[in-house]
This record gives C-alpha cells, structure tokens and sequence, in this order.
C-alpha cells in the first residue's frame, strides 16, 4: 500500500472490501417479526454509507412474509425514498427480486471497474485468449 494514502483513502478501500466480503454470503436477517406483528417474517436493514452531503439516514428494508394467506412468493422492499421508509414497502415477485439484486452486483462490479481499475475475471481472460 502507498505511503501516500490519506486517512479518507484508507476508509474508502476498507468500505469497498467489507462490502465485497458482505455480498459473498447471504446475510443473516436483522429481525424475525414473530406472528403477533402485522407483517410476521423476516426483514433485512441495509444502512447505506453517509452520503457526503448530508446527515439523512438511509436504509432500505427488505422482507418477507410468514402469514397464510399472504405467503405468495413475494419479496417488500422500502427504500429511503419510500413515502414512509421501513413502513411502505413495494412488492416483488421474486423471480424480480433476484434479477434485480444480480443487476445491482453487475453494476456494482461495473462502478469499481471503472473508478478503481479493479480487474475483473472477464478481463483476465480476454487478456489470456480464453
């Protein structure tokens, strides 16, 4: 690692490697509503980084649901920009769900490639000839 690097650069490079280990493995829920609250299931909070412009908390909610009659296969998201975040949720089929979270690692891999020269396995082997 350079000696040149500041503090900002460190923690920046820490957040994408801690993000990168969080995606290798399917987290853990956050909380298990049990079947006396409105929405029993499970819910996954994902606290997005401070945005360097403001102080806003954001955080999107993910979840499933435990009861009867309303265990379709569907997964809720609310997004900070939900009318009432952690409240209003969106629903997903989730054949949807998944092709979206596969969209985000692509263009998560895309963002990195582009702003931090990270190689990516494609390129390695069009590199080699393979």
């Amino acid at each position: 690692m350079s000696q040149d690097l500041s503090l900002e650069d460190i923690r920046r490079e820490l957040h994408r490697l801690v993000s990168m280990a969080d995606s290798a493995e399917r987290p853990k829920p956050t909380r298990i509503n049990g079947p006396d609250h409105a929405m029993p299931g499970r819910e996954w909070d994902l606290r997005e980084q401070v945005h360097p412009h403001t102080q806003r908390d954001f955080v999107w909610v993910v979840r499933t649901s435990d009861q009867q009659d309303t265990a379709d296969g569907l997964v809720y998201v609310s997004t900070p920009e939900s009318m009432y975040p952690g409240e209003d949720f969106a629903p997903l089929y989730s054949s949807d769900a998944r092709r979206l979270a596969m969209a985000l690692l692509a263009a998560a891999d895309r963002a990195e490639h582009q702003a931090f020269g990270v190689t990516r396995l494609e390129d390695h082997r069009k590199a080699v000839g393979q």
